[in-house]
């Protein structure tokens, strides 16, 4: 009787550690996912982060809880035509075309901080791309 007892617990232990490592495994693909996706472009955190700023130079505190706000953007990128002006090598420009002309578009409403950006473009021109214009041939 004992003997029944202790293999049916080992088989419960056995049965329990497989879940974990099966949770565990689907957890750890999910995960790599996430951190390849974003690998792919820093995203915008990381690349202030890569110039040396903190988090409180955006967002005024060390542990933010919500997005930066747009005149913390502007306190380095100056305006909305100052940063367009920098990317106006590019096909289409990001920053200077009939929504950001027509409308009063956050940074933050395509700059995500910690997570890939979404062009806002992409609403209804998914798949386009900002990509910088090939030079001239002289």
């Amino acid at each position: 009787m004992l003997k029944r007892e202790d293999a049916s617990r080992q088989e419960g232990i056995r049965y329990m550690i497989r879940r974990v490592l099966c949770l565990t495994a689907v957890v750890a693909f999910f995960w790599t996912g996430i951190a390849v996706a974003q690998e792919a472009g820093a995203v915008t955190a990381d690349r202030h982060k890569i110039r040396g700023m903190e988090c409180t130079g955006c967002h005024g505190e060390a542990q933010p809880k919500a997005a930066a706000p747009k005149k913390a953007c502007l306190a380095c990128h100056t305006s909305q035509e100052a940063v367009a002006e920098r990317t106006k090598d590019y096909e289409r420009n990001p920053h200077k075309n009939h929504l950001t002309e027509a409308s009063d578009v956050e940074c933050t409403d395509c700059h995500h901080g910690h997570q890939a950006d979404t062009p806002l473009c992409h609403q209804c021109h998914e798949g386009m791309k900002f990509e910088k214009k090939e030079p001239e041939a002289k």
